[in-house]
């Protein structure tokens, strides 16, 4: 989370107020409803399903992420729908300006690195699946997650100077133009982004684009290899039944089951695409953004970061639902559940 939308001083325009008001106060609660919703509900069917140990472990983090996003953003949520000039406790204030700016990120950019080892994973699996055996580990995994924690929270530690606490009457924080505008925190800045969005994004649009032609290949060829059986079968049995030529022709024709769900998953794994593209990468733009302190400048830098931090609130809210429907044996628990779930209600 970018905190770009973080006005400076008390005196608020009363356009920013009202996008602050639509945003923080409708908006962004129900986008955060949604996320509590799906990465719960991810986090129950997860459980129960029959998933080996690394992918377990590796969907089992990305919900975790999310879900501890989701509860962090609640006091955010708060206090970015409240006056700039409202008063906090000693403790608050601090929280608010020092703790929580590292929290957020923190939890967002490990969220993102734990997409980026599935889908390392699963590239591999499909392109190279004797490499994928031999990498596909546990303890593997667990190195994987721990450096990434680390380093996720290593990027985000100097958030805290971002923001200072001011005492004139009451507590409040503000932004810290001096430091903002400094050389040094434009360096970071950019090197931050870097590692945090733009990296991962670009390495996770790549292996998918690239999963997602491999298996379509794979799929076209067993396709057309299964079409080429069935016609071999029908030239070697010329005296078959109009019947039995009518069902060759239907097995021929229908798609089966397993074709249906990988032409499913490759939708699935399209629309991850979209989601980290249109989601992730204009947050990382935005904060690369000079601030600007001029009341229309500020209009829309305001503008820009509300609307990359509710993309990316709703990325991190439905990423583990989608990551969960990729699965084959959670998809179809999830469908069980749904068809028991509307079975009942029209029974009563």
């Amino acid at each position: 989370m970018n905190n770009t939308s973080c006005f400076p001083s008390a005196d608020e325009p009363p356009d920013v107020t009202d996008l602050r008001n639509v945003t923080y106060a409708i908006i962004m609660p129900v986008i955060l409803a949604l996320g509590f919703l799906f990465n719960t509900f991810s986090l129950c069917v997860a459980g129960q399903s029959a998933l080996n140990s690394v992918a377990l472990s590796y969907l089992i983090a990305l919900i975790s992420s999310n879900l501890s996003l989701m509860i962090l953003a609640v006091p955010w949520l708060i206090h970015r729908s409240s006056e700039p000039s409202e008063c906090y406790s000693h403790s608050d204030a601090f929280y608010h300006a020092y703790i929580e700016p590292v929290l957020l990120n923190w939890m967002a950019t490990f969220s993102t690195y734990i997409l980026l080892c599935m889908s390392i994973e699963r590239f591999l699996s499909v392109t190279h699946p004797a490499l994928f055996r031999r990498i596909h580990l546990l303890p593997r995994a667990r190195a994987a997650l721990l450096v990434f924690l680390c380093l996720s929270f290593a990027i985000h530690v100097p958030m805290y100077l971002k923001q200072i606490v001011i005492c004139p009457e009451c507590w409040t924080l503000t932004i810290n133009i001096d430091t903002i505008t400094s050389s040094s925190w434009t360096a970071y800045i950019c090197v931050s982004q870097i590692m945090a969005r733009f990296i991962p994004c670009a390495a996770l649009i790549i292996l998918n684009i690239s999963t997602i032609f491999k298996y379509r290949r794979i799929i076209n060829k067993r396709s057309r290899m299964t079409s080429e059986a069935v016609s071999m079968s029908q030239i070697n049995t010329p005296n078959c039944s109009l019947t039995n030529l009518s069902s060759v022709f239907k097995k021929k024709t229908l798609p089966s089951s397993s074709s249906q769900e990988e032409k499913r998953q490759l939708k699935i794994l399209s629309g991850l695409v979209c989601l980290v593209a249109v989601c992730i990468v204009p947050a990382g733009v935005a904060a690369l953004l000079p601030y600007d302190a001029d009341d229309g400048g500020y209009y829309r830098y305001y503008t820009l970061g509300v609307v990359v931090e509710a993309l990316e609130l709703f990325h991190h809210s439905v990423v583990s639902f989608v990551i969960c429907l990729c699965n084959n044996d959670i998809h179809r628990r999830v469908r069980k559940m749904i068809t028991c779930n509307s079975s009942s209600l029209t029974s009563i």
